[in-house]
């Protein structure tokens, strides 16, 4: 390692014009563009976000709409039924006892053939005096309804529909409270309009209109999306302990009580939020959608680490690139200048070339010298040996070539990872460790059969990177000590890897996942399991999987059919490849390998 070291500072000293000069080249512009994208993306974001969330309200108030005109329809249709009128102004104490059973029974028929799905209760308060009206079902009396803070505004209506906002009833048939928000409206005889004989009111569950609110919600864990009524209290809402609040501070409310919709950006206790709202088309109630303005940030912030991490990586890997072309160009011409001493020699002698080398330093130019030392002594020797010596330094020099390829990188990165311990980037050198780590297995000095033990440390180096890389899983890795040695096909566990990270842990978003690999030893065979608990595929597309093994018919199933073909050649048609998921929950992948195989490495 030191001799690397030395050897490294030699060159750095040599060159570091040459490689400060790339590097400004290559980062001045990459700084400047991440940081054009970091100040336009959070804005671009923020209006996408809200116009999407706007047309979620406007969704959401014509579901409402169609909800509440369902309502309206039945409220109509019950207050324009003569029958209604005709029993409801009878004089109590007109008729018989039984008179009044059977007005109880064509009314209740009436009432409960209206009640369902959308309509948890209808409600009609009656003359006090007749006998029904303290059925307390579906009857109850007008002197009750007085009492009621609601009772002014339905008279004041005259007739016409008035909404009540959300409160909670607790009602004989059924056991228990329930949120309600209702429609009523007083009913008139039509002989004596000034007197009041009833007042018709349905009762509408809040559950129904919460759970079009919650399908609509950016994030189920905190709900944004409000039903409220002119004064902005809280008619509806995912977390039911807010209801019957005040949504906003009255003067911030006043902003949008005379629009019909929009998008404001407004502030309340030192917090930004996106107020985004639709007025619907009964009682004038809006749908609003209280947006945290640190949300959408926090979605910026996360997407600009992920852009951030690419750029990273793209620019580490241009920088590999051209470091490789640099160091391949000096080594081009330092074997240029080797290859001409040679030439000169042949054809003049040693005496003339130590003529013509320059009176300066350097690594090339001390190589000169020393050789030029070296065949003045051996001069007498060279006339005999010539077409000998030629042989072997091109064969030393083929040889070299041959080396500098495959172990390059290596170098490349072993350079990369020490200027970044120099200037304190940890991050960066742990990456560049697995990355070098990573090839130096994939490599593996071209072997296509690996033991089990360098497939598992190639898996450990691969999601090390992607960890780094994504931060949003981590993973555990286990096999048992006596299959360390076992043969298997390289590179046959990392794409399940892959796509376990890219199907299952990406499209699970705001939670941390895991993934594992375990190996178990089933006598003298071996099972891989590779398991997430990200999104899970349906059954369906468990069976397309399937299906793609024998034909690949996308690009997203390739690296699958890829490995079980190489399983299927390496354990001559004996061994077996598993899918085992269900969504939400994770996806496991099974290899097995049956005792028989036992290819060399």
């Amino acid at each position: 390692m030191s001799m690397l070291l030395r050897r490294f500072l030699l060159m750095w000293m040599t060159y570091r014009r040459m490689l400060l000069l790339y590097l400004l080249v290559l980062l001045l512009p990459a700084g400047c563009l991440l940081y054009y994208y970091i100040e336009t993306s959070a804005e671009i974001l923020e209006d996408q976000v809200t116009q999407s969330m706007l047309k979620s309200v406007q969704q959401v108030k014509i579901n409402l709409d169609y909800r509440l005109d369902k309502v309206k329809e039945i409220s109509d249709a019950l207050i324009l039924n003569t029958e209604l009128y005709e029993i409801l102004a009878r004089d109590p104490h007109k008729g018989t006892l039984f008179s009044q059973v059977e007005e109880e029974k064509k009314l209740g028929n009436m009432i409960r053939s209206l009640q369902g799905s959308d309509i948890l209760k209808i409600k009609l308060y009656v003359n006090a005096e007749k006998m029904y009206a303290g059925e307390h079902v579906n009857f109850f009396s007008l002197d009750q309804a007085a009492l009621m803070p609601w009772y002014d505004a339905v008279v004041g209506g005259n007739g016409a529909l008035q909404w009540i906002p959300t409160r909670m009833e607790s009602y004989i048939s059924n056991p228990g409270e329930a949120l309600v928000f209702s429609t009523a409206r007083i009913i008139r005889d039509p002989k004596a309009y000034s007197r009041i004989i009833g007042i018709l009111m349905l009762d509408v569950a809040e559950v129904n209109t919460a759970s079009i609110l919650n399908q609509a919600e950016l994030d189920a864990n905190n709900p944004t999306m409000y039903i409220v009524d002119q004064a902005g209290m809280i008619v509806s809402h995912g977390e039911p302990e807010k209801i019957s609040s005040l949504l906003l501070p009255p003067v911030t409310f006043k902003i949008i009580d005379d629009q019909p919709l929009g998008i404001e950006r407004i502030t309340i206790d030192a917090q930004s939020y996106f107020l985004i709202f639709d007025t619907l088309y009964e009682g004038g109630w809006k749908v609003v959608s209280l947006l945290p303005a640190s949300q959408i940030s926090r979605m910026s912030n996360q997407f600009n680490v992920g852009f951030s991490l690419v750029l990273a990586l793209s620019l580490a890997l241009l920088f590999i690139l051209g470091a490789f072309f640099i160091f391949a160009h000096i080594t081009r011409g330092t074997i240029n200048r080797v290859r001409d001493i040679t030439e000169q020699l042949r054809e003049r002698g040693a005496a003339v070339i130590e003529e013509g080398i320059p009176h300066r330093s350097g690594v090339v130019i001390r190589l000169e010298k020393s050789v030029t030392h070296m065949l003045s002594t051996f001069q007498h020797l060279m006339e005999d040996n010539y077409r000998t010596k030629e042989r072997e330094k091109e064969a030393r020099l083929r040889a070299l070539q041959a080396q500098i390829n495959p172990h390059f990188l290596y170098n490349a990165l072993d350079t990369i990872n020490w200027m970044a311990l120099t200037r304190g980037a940890h991050d960066i050198s742990r990456m560049l460790n697995m990355l070098a780590q990573y090839f130096r297995l994939t490599l593996n000095k071209g072997k296509d059969i690996v033991p089990l033990e360098d497939e598992m440390n190639l898996s450990k180096a691969y999601l090390e990177i992607q960890r780094q890389r994504f931060h949003n899983f981590d993973y555990s890795v286990a096999f048992p000590g006596v299959l360390s040695d076992r043969p298997i096909p390289k590179l046959s566990i990392q794409p399940i890897i892959e796509n376990a990270i890219m199907h299952g842990i990406h499209n699970k978003e705001g939670h941390h996942e895991h993934i594992s690999i375990e190996v178990e030893a089933d006598g003298r065979a071996c099972i891989i399991r590779v398991t997430d608990d990200g999104v899970g595929i349906t059954e369906e597309r468990v069976s397309e999987l399937y299906d793609s093994l024998n034909a690949p018919s996308s690009s997203s199933s390739y690296g699958l059919y890829n490995v079980w073909e190489r399983v299927h050649l390496f354990t001559g048609g004996e061994g077996r490849l598993t899918i085992e998921s269900q969504p939400g929950r994770g996806t496991t992948v099974s290899m097995w390998f049956p005792a028989g195989d036992n290819q060399e490495i």
